[in-house]
C-alpha cells in the first residue's frame, strides 16, 4: 500500500508543478528512452577493408587485423576527449607496440578512414589540443583559433 500511496503522491506533485516543469520532465524521459533504444553504432566492413589496405599499401606493419582496426577505430574518441589532440594519439598508438614514424602514419590513415570530420575540422583550422593564448583573439588565417 505503500508503493501505491507514494506513486498517488508523485503523480499529485508532477500535476501541481509548471508546465514547463512538466513539459522539461517529459522531454527528458523521451531523451533516456531513446538513448536507451538507440541502436549501438556498428563499423563499415568497408570502411574496415579500406583501412587494412591503405596501412598495407603505406607499408605499415599493424599485425593482425582485427587489433589494427580495433586500434583505428578508437583514434577518433581519443580525439575527441578534452585534450585530445595528434600527439597523444600517435604516443597512445606508439606504446603498442610501433615506431613513432610507424605510429603517426598509422594515426594519420585512421583519422582519415574513421573519421573524416577530424580531417575536415584540420584542415578548415579547427585544430584540437592548440592551447589560446591569453590576450590575443585568434591567428590570422586559421579560423576557430
Amino acid at each position: 500500500m505503500k508503493a501505491l500511496a507514494r506513486t498517488q503522491e508523485w503523480i499529485w506533485l508532477f500535476r501541481h508543478q509548471p508546465l514547463t516543469i512538466r513539459l522539461l520532465a517529459m522531454a527528458a524521459g523521451f531523451l533516456t528512452a531513446a538513448a536507451a533504444f538507440a541502436a549501438p553504432a556498428q563499423a563499415d566492413p568497408a570502411t574496415d577493408d579500406n583501412f587494412i589496405d591503405a596501412l598495407n599499401h603505406a607499408g605499415v606493419d599493424f599485425g593482425e587485423p582485427g587489433n589494427a582496426m580495433a586500434v583505428g577505430q578508437s583514434v577518433c574518441p581519443m580525439l575527441a576527449q578534452p585534450g585530445g589532440n595528434m600527439a597523444a594519439v600517435v604516443a597512445s598508438v606508439s606504446h603498442r607496440g610501433m615506431s613513432p614514424q610507424m605510429a603517426k602514419m598509422f594515426t594519420t590513415i585512421a583519422i582519415q578512414m574513421y573519421c573524416p570530420e577530424e580531417m575536415a575540422n584540420i584542415a578548415s583550422g579547427n585544430v584540437h589540443g592548440l592551447p589560446q593564448i591569453p590576450g590575443m583573439p585568434g591567428i590570422p588565417g586559421l579560423p576557430g583559433i
